[in-house]
């Protein structure tokens, strides 16, 4: 069985020694390396780094994204977080990764194995707790939140919606993560059809 080659990323260099060991444990997973999870370092490394999986422990997921996206093959990336409501909108609306999962920080090594195999053969991991809690009703979407539901439910990926609106893709990332988050969406299909049910689009 072919290793899943993985590299860590984490603020804390005792946090990311701590995730290699847990990773050693396992047969199927080999450590390409370590990098500090600053927007600087990851803009300078990462481009050049082929690793299968990323392994990911920090705040700053958004940047992290923005990095994968301009490399040549973009790796399949897990998540350890805290924040679902937060991080799995930004995961759903991410159309260059080509598999990734959400797990909580306390995993062990055997479930952080499994989530980087899955992620790395383009499938989506999400532990059961770390699911997104609806957000309210009467939280209602911005007018140009609005704009993009409506292309949502026409099909158009991002780059397209970022076309018509006359807006950066990173901005048109930025309205579907949000959209997601206030819909409680755990997909762009289920939010097409969340706004429908609430008046918010026609289809």
């Amino acid at each position: 069985m072919k290793k899943i080659c993985t590299l860590i990323v984490a603020p804390y260099a005792p946090v990311r020694a701590g995730l290699a060991a847990l990773l050693r444990e396992t047969e199927a997973i080999c450590v390409q390396g370590e990098l500090p999870s600053n927007t600087e370092t990851l803009a300078r490394m990462l481009p050049g780094l082929t690793p299968d999986a990323i392994l990911y422990d920090g705040d700053g997921l958004e940047a992290l994204l923005a990095t994968i996206e301009r490399m040549p093959e973009p790796p399949a990336l897990v998540v350890l977080g805290e924040q679902p409501n937060r991080d799995l909108p930004l995961l759903q609306a991410a159309e260059a990764l080509p598999g990734w999962g959400y797990l909580s920080r306390d995993s062990e090594a055997h479930t952080l194995m499994l989530a980087l195999q899955s992620a790395a053969a383009g499938l989506v991991v999400q532990e059961a707790q770390a699911h997104t809690t609806p957000a309210p009703v009467d939280d209602v979407l911005t007018h140009r939140e609005l704009e993009v539901l409506a292309l949502m439910a026409q099909g158009l990926p991002n780059k397209l919606i970022a076309h018509k609106l006359g807006v950066t893709l990173h901005t048109a990332k930025f309205h579907v993560a949000q959209i997601l988050a206030k819909l409680g969406a755990a997909s762009r299909t289920e939010a097409v059809t969340l706004g429908a049910r609430r008046g918010l689009i026609a289809l």
